[in-house]
């Protein structure tokens, strides 16, 4: 792919690029030179810091466990149905 760098020196990263990166507004890219090739690579955030506050509001960890357990429970108990119509168990 082919890119142009602007009179201020900015380039364009192709779309599919950017999806397949998850790279939108603001993202932060590590650039560097080797030999004749520039390389960037997006700049890792810390996982921890960056999910701190979105759970704020919404339901606490104990909840958010008890409805994962509620969900995994009733799929169980409908395949166990499925599985005894046909008569597999």
């Amino acid at each position: 792919m082919k890119t142009v760098v602007s009179t201020k020196g900015q380039v364009i990263i192709p779309a599919e690029i950017r999806y397949q990166l998850h790279l939108g507004p603001g993202s932060e890219l590590e650039v560097s030179q080797i030999g004749n090739h520039i390389e960037m690579v997006p700049v890792v955030k810390d996982p921890i810091k960056e999910s701190f506050g979105i759970l704020k509001g919404g339901k606490s960890a104990k909840e958010l466990m008890a409805q994962v357990r509620e969900e995994e429970e009733r799929y169980l108990k409908k395949k166990l149905k499925l599985f005894r119509r046909k008569k597999i168990l």
